[in-house]
């Protein structure tokens, strides 16, 4: 049987230290999102520059890479609460409205011509906005959870596929919550990243991620 709290704790210890520079990342991007005394330019910038190192930006061109970035900024400046805290049902009605809104901005692919997928541009940039709370999807963490949940017997009941995934990440949270208050993370004030950077790690397509 798959013992989350032991696979947390060894998680934490191994390979948290080698994640912890995101950090800075983020921290960054945390920033220019909720300072609105920042030149505009600048916010969009660095939240355009953290989007880019998740590759979530990948072909866009620099004009709707631009429209993407405008479009979080406007959301974080007028459309949210961020002194509040999002509870699963709050963050899948906040993830439609944001996804709405930059479905109707980006551009079809350059390579298939068909509508991207805005789904993990979505989530990433919906955790900018709430980073204490929003949990991260991608196919890394998608795929690790998936497995996750069969080893555990979670069954998702929501049909959509954030919200599937968002329903299956707050009950595996709940149960690795004490691993994470009891390691040296205590003051990390955003702590749903331990599992997000797990995920991650746990998800990826290779035999050589040990």
């Amino acid at each position: 049987m798959l013992d989350l709290r032991i696979l947390t704790e060894d998680f934490i210890r191994k390979d948290w230290p080698r994640l912890e520079g995101d950090n800075s990342w983020d921290e960054s991007v945390l920033r220019a999102i909720n300072d609105v005394t920042m030149d505009v330019n600048d916010r969009e910038r660095q939240l355009r520059a953290w989007l880019h190192s998740y590759k979530v930006l990948l072909f866009f061109s620099p004009d709707n890479s631009s429209q993407v970035a405008r479009q979080i900024l406007d959301f974080a400046d007028n459309e949210r609460t961020p002194t509040r805290v999002l509870d699963r049902d709050s963050i899948s009605g906040a993830y439609q409205k944001l996804y709405a809104r930059l479905s109707s901005v980006v551009h079809p692919s350059p390579r298939s011509g068909n509508p991207r997928n805005v789904g993990s541009l979505t989530s990433k940039a919906l955790w900018c906005c709430y980073p204490a709370d929003v949990p991260i999807f991608d196919d890394h963490a998608a795929r690790a959870l998936q497995v996750v949940s069969r080893l555990l017997g979670i069954k998702a009941t929501k049909s959509e596929d954030y919200e599937r995934f968002v329903e299956v990440w707050f009950v595996v949270y709940e149960r690795i919550g004490p691993a994470i208050n009891a390691s040296g993370l205590k003051d990390y004030p955003y702590k749903v990243r331990v599992l997000d950077k797990l995920l991650w790690h746990l998800g990826q397509p290779s035999f050589d991620m040990a």
